[in-house]
């Protein structure tokens, strides 16, 4: 990074630039042979530094494109891979890195690239994280604890929800390098104005519009702090870029500056990339967004039907991939818990309907203690929960909410929330509310045995399994655990694939099992 970022030859840096891509030019003849045999975060800083040697001389605009498409891809495939986490720190080097080849592409009297490649690739790179980050702060909001976003905000949020919205921002630390970035785009906006189209614009005003609003944030920010004069991490770490130079020049960095904590820090995060909102809301003649001061929000001008289609398909492919890497995550931290042959006995994936979480409440946490089973809890079941806790009398509810607001904020591998995309269609039609509630819930249930080899068990009560087998009707309204699933829709569930199962029973028997030996967590 000293060897791009110097703008004056020194003794050693051609030489140290050429031991590096010789080491990259070598290596990546396997990873093209054999990509998959690659973990995704080795396989992308390969492909990135032979796209920096490619561009350190003459080059073709055929071979370049190829390996800035498929960067986009691998960068996503990093970052939500659970085996190798791609760490924040690298990502800024990876930003900054971008930006010097960027700027040595576009220095006057370079003529042996295609300039317009390089910044391409910084908007694409930009983009990627901008969708990531969208993606997990949209999955964190629609959580049952929170549901702090913008729009909650605008109608009148208090501080407390505030700072809790901040609280929960701030665990996105991609947003250091989407500054940096940003800075940079600022800087260089009239050199790559052709590179920032309507759909870049609309995904930058999608994250505006999910942060706390201006007027809020200044609450937090230290008076005079309002237009940036603090340096905050991330300018620290790429201090001395050259294309930044003037911004930095304005700020104060340690051991001068102020100490700054997380939730301001954030604050100030956000009101520099508002900042940014507002910039491309001013450009001439052609606006990148448009800002309506009243809301606070940002909205892009209609993409033209001509617009860049590959810049289209990065949120479709990162969103994609995430997705996938999620439930692939979860598949693989198990295999080694659960052999083929024990899948007859126990599932992996277990799915509660309300009833069960109101009545056994102990014994789901009990499940989530022995590691050995991903417990899902399905978004029917959180909005059952919170209709039900209405009655201040309903202790089943509250309790179920107030431990699943902790498993989540916390983090917890073995016990999550159903995700937006995990539900399929089912095909019977509800006759009943009641129906309706257990066909959400049994839609989740297909998703994943679907995506997991159809290993899914439906936790109910115990009670609705006796009542099942003695043909009773148990499915009377309930207002303080909810309405126990009838014996048909058990049966719906089964003849699905779905495997139905009591949870008392259920934990009974992981018991049974691993007490002889037969089910452990494997090494």
């Amino acid at each position: 990074m000293r060897c791009l970022a110097s703008t004056v030859p020194f003794p050693g840096a051609g030489d140290n630039l050429k031991a590096i891509f010789s080491k990259t030019v070598a290596l990546s003849k396997d990873v093209m042979c054999s990509p998959e045999s690659y973990p995704p975060t080795r396989r992308f800083l390969i492909c990135f530094l032979l796209l920096a040697d490619k561009l350190s001389g003459p080059v073709s605009m055929a071979e370049v494109d190829q390996l800035v498409r498929g960067l986009g891809a691998d960068f996503a495939d990093c970052y939500t891979d659970a085996r190798e986490p791609f760490p924040t720190s690298l990502v800024l080097k990876i930003a900054a890195m971008s930006i010097m080849l960027a700027e040595n592409a576009l220095a006057p009297g370079v003529d042996h690239v295609q300039p317009k490649l390089i910044p391409a690739f910084v908007v694409e790179l930009m983009l990627t994280l901008l969708n990531v980050t969208i993606h997990q702060l949209r999955e964190q909001f629609s959580a049952p604890e929170t549901q702090l976003n913008a729009s909650n905000l605008q109608q009148g949020g208090e501080d407390e929800r505030i700072v809790k919205c901040l609280q929960t921002i701030s665990t996105q630390s991609l947003l250091l390098p989407i500054k940096v970035l940003s800075d940079w785009l600022k800087v260089r906006h009239h050199l790559i104005a052709q590179d920032l189209t309507p759909d870049f614009w609309g995904k930058f005003g999608d994250l505006l519009n999910l942060f706390p609003h201006t007027q809020h944030l200044l609450k937090l920010v230290q008076e005079g702090f309002v237009h940036q004069k603090v340096a905050l991490p991330e300018d620290v770490s790429v201090r001395g870029l050259a294309p930044l130079s003037t911004l930095h020049s304005q700020l104060v960095f340690p051991p001068l500056s102020t100490d700054l904590g997380l939730l301001e820090e954030f604050a100030l995060r956000i009101l520099c990339l508002r900042s940014v909102g507002q910039f491309a809301a001013a450009l001439r003649p052609r606006p990148g967004l448009q800002h309506d001061p009243s809301s606070d929000m940002y909205t892009s001008f209609q993409a033209k039907a001509q617009s860049d289609d590959r810049m289209r398909s990065i949120t479709e492919r990162t969103m994609k991939a995430m997705a996938h890497q999620r439930l692939q995550m979860d598949i693989k931290a198990l295999e080694y818990s659960v052999s083929a042959n024990q899948y007859d006995s126990l599932s992996p994936f277990l799915v509660p309907v309300t009833s069960t979480v109101c009545l056994h409440l102990r014994t789901v946490k009990l499940l989530v203690a022995t590691q050995r089973s991903v417990i899902i809890i399905p978004k029917q079941v959180i909005q059952d929960l919170d209709t039900l806790k209405k009655n201040r009398e309903n202790h089943f509810a509250r309790e179920a909410i107030k431990y699943f607001e902790s498993m989540f904020k916390n983090g917890n591998w073995w016990l999550r929330s159903q995700g937006d995309q995990e539900l399929l269609p089912v095909k019977e039609q509800a006759q009943s509310a009641e129906m309706a509630c257990f066909l959400s819930v049994l839609s989740c249930c297909l998703y994943l045995a679907k995506k997991s080899q159809g290993i899914v068990t439906l936790l109910v009560p115990d009670d609705a399994v006796s009542a099942a087998k003695a043909n009773k009707n148990c499915n009377q309204p309930n207002n303080y655990t909810g309405n126990l699933p009838s014996g048909d829709m058990m049966e719906l569930a089964k003849r699905y694939g779905i495997r139905v199962e009591g949870a008392l029973e259920f934990y009974s028997k992981w018991t049974m099992s691993n007490r002889h030996g037969k089910i452990g967590r494997g090494k």
